[in-house]
């Protein structure tokens, strides 16, 4: 009887490892609502040779594509968050009172491996470069951050409240810099926090349509431009929202959520081919609508995007990054740039700076250093746009003032222009730089002579200027 007991056992256990595999030829999963690309069935040659990692990718492809995958995931959630209260999805983190929050919000939660010094600098410096950009085009600059949910709500996190480090947050260390620099800039955290209604949705990252309300009148207030504030529009209750971090939890047993509808008479449309709020470029048209737009947004301009294309008779919305101010500038002759950007993702103003020409810059005495820096300058063709070269390389602690920007000196014999470079943090430095400089503009200052030039990189060193590195450079297109 024992031995009877035991063979059913081991059947069951062999059919549970088993039907998942066999379940593929009738029920393979091909979709997801995680935030990945599922992966391809492997070959077993790749550029003719035999493909060595077969075997490991044939692994990839069966845990994406097993069958009854998603019902499995979904029942694996339930259980960890309802009996256990953690999560099984490594980007999603269980709060308390069913509160879904992004895990890499953590840090900057706790106060840990916040920016440090330079970093910011970098922040600030790139975006202060930017907002003279679209200045010096003529166009109105605007910053805004959407705060972290935990920011707003962090009673609904769980333990972690224990191990803080400190209550300092990124955008804490961030806001009198902006000051500092005359960053146009607009605080959304006092406003929310304010707010004794929560304005973000419980199982999603984001902000609820009462919440992107606020933010727009925010932001529109902040500019002083007349608008409509929707504080007599009605609203309807619904409960019908699907979180992002709901569906990546449970991908089959997502529950709804409440949300408002604003009923208002929508006269805005679609210029683009494009009709989706998530799409990565729109434009769009309002005939009662004023002035003309260019917004850099993230996923929180979702719902910030019908409001703002009610309010312009022109405007147009980029998700992509790193911005190409410069194409954008030509394209959309805005008279009004905003730039939005979630807390959590605030370090891309330091590793992606925009696509334009650094300022032209006069530098007073430049001295030769002592001993040239050990960095190796990179002069090539740009990969985000073929018009521009893009000069590139890093600086050691060592080399320059903390607080020090990067100039770039473009030579041929006498003749020379100086180009102030975004500052950047890379995988091995804080102290990285970056120039952009337009083909077209840099043939026309008569510097290339035979394919060369020589490039020269400028800082501050003890408050004076210093040549820390040079060389000749013969520019290939890809």
């Amino acid at each position: 009887m024992k031995r009877a007991g035991n063979i059913i056992y081991l059947v069951i256990c062999l059919i549970f490892c088993v039907l998942p595999f066999a379940g593929m030829t009738i029920y393979r999963t091909d979709t997801t609502t995680e935030n990945k690309t599922l992966a391809d069935f492997p070959k077993l040659k790749k550029d003719g040779c035999i493909n060595l990692e077969y075997f490991d990718e044939l692994s990839a492809y069966f845990e994406d594509h097993f069958a009854f995958r998603q019902e499995l995931v979904s029942a694996d959630a339930v259980i960890q968050s309802k009996i256990f209260q953690v999560s099984n999805v490594d980007t999603v983190l269980a709060g308390t009172d069913g509160w879904l929050f992004y895990t890499d919000t953590v840090d900057d939660y706790l106060g840990q491996n916040t920016t440090t010094e330079r970093q910011s600098f970098n922040t600030v410096h790139n975006l202060s470069l930017l907002q003279q950009y679209v200045t010096e085009q003529g166009a109105d600059f605007l910053f805004t951050v959407a705060p972290n949910k935990n920011s707003l709500y962090d009673e609904h996190m769980p333990y972690y409240a224990d191990q803080k480090v400190s209550n300092v947050r990124n955008i804490d260390m961030l806001k009198p810099k902006f000051a500092e620099a005359e960053i146009s800039y607009v605080d959304l955290y006092e406003p929310f926090n304010k707010e004794k209604e929560i304005l973000y949705l419980k199982r999603d990252s984001h902000w609820n349509n009462k919440g992107a309300v606020l933010a727009y009148n925010t932001i529109l207030d902040s500019l002083m431009v007349e608008h409509e504030t929707y504080e007599t529009v009605k609203a309807i209750r619904e409960k019908k929202e699907y979180g992002d971090l709901n569906k990546m939890l449970y991908p089959l047993t997502a529950k709804p959520e409440w949300n408002y509808d604003y009923q208002y008479d929508s006269q805005w449309s679609y210029v683009s081919d494009e009709k989706d709020v998530e799409a990565a470029w729109i434009e769009t048209q309002c005939p009662r609508g004023n002035g003309s737009l260019l917004m850099f947004r993230d996923s929180f301009g979702n719902t910030l995007l019908p409001l703002m294309a009610e309010q312009f008779e022109k405007a147009c919305f980029s998700k992509g990054t790193p911005y190409r101010i410069a194409e954008y500038m030509e394209k959309c002759k805005p008279e009004l740039v905003i730039v939005e950007k979630v807390e959590r993702n605030l370090d891309t103003y330091m590793l992606e700076p925009p696509v334009m020409t650094g300022p032209e810059v006069e530098l007073g005495e430049i001295k030769e250093s002592n001993g040239k820096a050990d960095i190796a300058v990179k002069m090539e063709e740009s990969m985000e746009d073929t018009a521009y070269w893009v000069i590139s390389g890093e600086l050691q602690e060592k080399d320059m003032d903390a607080d020090a920007g990067i100039y770039i000196r473009l030579k041929n014999g006498e003749k020379s222009k100086v180009y102030e470079a975004f500052t950047m943090t890379t995988e091995d430095s804080d102290y990285g730089y970056l120039l952009y400089m337009r083909k077209n503009d840099l043939q026309s200052t008569g510097l290339v002579k035979d394919g060369k030039i020589t490039v020269e990189i400028i800082t501050n060193k003890e408050n004076s200027l210093y040549v820390v590195d040079e060389k000749e450079i013969t520019l290939q297109s890809q």
